[in-house]
């Protein structure tokens, strides 16, 4: 059971994008080659890996949630070496990404190149889901 106002190790990246090519190539990108890129990924510890579309359908969000600091940096690291690191520039524009979470020092020196806006947690509390 969740506790209120105890920290946890959950990583949450948010990407807001804006899009470079047409609407429908971007979803086609999301779900037929990110997506399963990712999925297929040896990420034990990826807990969600999903994309967004605003409803007048000229922005994206894609919404990465991980168990902790080291599970996020893996995801950065797969990111890296795959081909999306090329490909994903071609179809969006990162406007802003938030990392949301107490991230460790080594995944803060990651994260610099990307201008990441990073916020650590406060208080609340995260119950989780049962599937």
């Amino acid at each position: 059971m969740s506790e209120l106002n105890k920290p946890n190790k959950i990583i949450t990246f948010i990407f807001e994008l804006g899009f470079i090519k047409s609407v429908n190539e971007a979803r086609q990108f999301m779900r037929e080659n990110s997506s399963p890129y990712v999925f297929n990924c040896s990420e034990p510890k990826t807990i969600r890996f999903e994309w967004f579309l605003s409803e007048d359908e000229k922005s994206a969000t894609l919404i990465e949630m991980f168990e902790d600091s080291d599970a996020a940096r893996l995801r950065l690291e797969n990111h890296s070496e795959s081909h999306l690191v090329k490909e994903f520039p071609e179809y969006f524009e990162i406007k802003q990404f938030l990392v949301l979470g107490d991230i460790k020092s080594d995944m803060k020196d990651k994260l610099t190149d990307w201008n990441a806006d990073l916020r650590g947690n406060v208080g609340g509390f995260f119950k989780g889901l049962d599937q």
